[in-house]
C-alpha cells in the first residue's frame, strides 16, 4: 500500500468533453459507464457546472437538472461541479438571493463537491456562494480556487495569501485552477510546497495540456505533496484537456504516491468513450478536433 496515495478527480464527464468536443456529450453517452466509473475509486467525478448547463439547454435539448438527478441516482462517488462564484454558470453577476437558491438547489439534487472560483481571484465574488454551500444541509465539500496566471503580481507568495484567505472563509480544500496550462513543472513544485506548509486543508491541482506542461507539472506537484490531481480518461485527455488518467496512474505505481486505482478496469470505459468521441466529432462537425 502506498504511504501517501495521490487521489484523482476524473473529468471525462465534464471538462474532458468540454475541452475536446465542445461539451456535446449527452446523458445517454454517459449512462452505460456510470456503474463502472463508480467502482474505480475516484475522489470525485466532475459531471456538472461549467458549460454543461448552457449546452444542455442550447444544443442538446436536455434538462440539466434532470441530468443531475439521473447521475446522482447512479453514482455513489461524489459528483463535482464548477461554479463561477457570483456568476454561477454564466458571465453576468447575479443577485445574492439567486446565488444562494441555486447553490441550495444544486446541493439538494446531488452535487457533492462545489468548486468555486472567480476569474480575477476577487474573493468578494466568492463569499456568497461559499457561505451558501457551507450551509447546505447535505454537507457538500466546498473548494475554493486559486485561478492561476502569470504576471508581475501573480507570484506564488500571493497565491498562498489567497489560499489562506479561502481557508479562513471555511473552504474544505483549495484548488490551483490552471485553466490555460501555464503552470510550469518547477513553479508547481514550489507553489505546492508553499501551500502545503501554509494550509491545514487538502490541495488539488487542475491543469490543461495546452502548453505541453501537463504531465510534467503533475509529476513535480505530486512529488511536492499535492493531494489530488484532475485527470481525464485517455480519449478525452491531453491537447486542450487534462493529463491522461491512465498515464498518471501508471507513472506512480509502486511508489509512495501510488493511486491504488486499477488501470485495467479503466480500459473498457476508455474504449466506450473513444466511440462517443468519434460520434460527437462526426455529428457536430467539430473541425480541428482530433481522434
Amino acid at each position: 500500500m502506498a504511504k501517501n496515495p495521490v487521489k484523482i478527480m476524473e473529468t471525462v464527464l465534464r471538462d474532458g468533453h468540454q475541452s475536446l468536443c465542445a461539451t456535446r456529450m449527452r446523458y445517454r453517452h454517459m449512462e452505460p459507464m456510470l456503474e463502472s466509473l463508480d467502482k474505480i475509486g475516484y475522489k470525485a467525478l466532475e459531471a456538472w457546472g461549467g458549460a454543461t448547463f448552457d449546452t444542455c439547454l442550447r444544443f442538446l435539448d436536455e434538462d440539466p437538472w434532470e441530468r443531475l438527478d439521473k447521475l446522482k441516482a447512479k453514482l455513489k462517488t461524489p459528483i463535482q461541479m464548477l461554479l463561477r462564484g457570483q456568476n454561477l454558470l454564466g458571465y453576468n453577476h447575479y443577485s445574492n438571493d439567486v446565488v444562494e437558491k441555486f447553490v441550495q438547489h444544486a446541493s439538494k439534487h446531488g452535487i457533492g463537491v462545489f468548486r468555486i472560483f472567480d476569474a480575477l481571484n476577487d474573493v468578494r465574488n466568492l463569499k456568497v456562494a461559499i457561505k451558501a454551500a457551507l450551509e447546505c444541509p447535505e454537507k457538500p465539500e466546498v473548494q475554493g480556487c486559486l485561478v492561476y496566471t502569470i504576471s508581475p503580481v501573480h507570484t506564488n507568495e500571493k497565491f498562498v495569501e489567497l489560499a489562506k484567505e479561502l481557508q479562513e472563509m471555511g473552504c474544505h480544500s483549495v484548488c490551483i485552477k490552471d485553466m490555460s496550462g501555464l503552470l510550469a513543472p518547477y513553479v508547481a513544485d514550489d507553489l505546492v510546497k508553499k501551500l502545503k506548509a501554509a494550509l491545514d486543508i487538502p490541495v488539488e491541482l487542475h491543469t490543461h495540456c495546452t502548453s505541453g506542461f501537463g504531465h510534467a507539472t503533475y509529476l513535480k506537484a505530486i512529488e511536492a505533496g499535492v493531494d489530488i490531481v484532475d485527470c481525464a480518461l485517455s480519449p478525452f485527455s491531453c491537447d486542450t484537456s487534462q493529463p491522461c488518467t491512465e498515464t498518471i496512474v501508471a507513472a506512480f505505481e509502486g511508489t509512495d504516491r501510488d493511486t491504488g486505482l486499477d488501470r485495467q478496469a479503466m480500459t473498457p470505459i476508455a474504449k466506450h468513450f473513444l466511440e462517443v468521441k468519434k460520434e460527437l466529432i462526426q455529428e457536430f462537425g467539430l473541425k480541428g478536433y482530433s481522434m
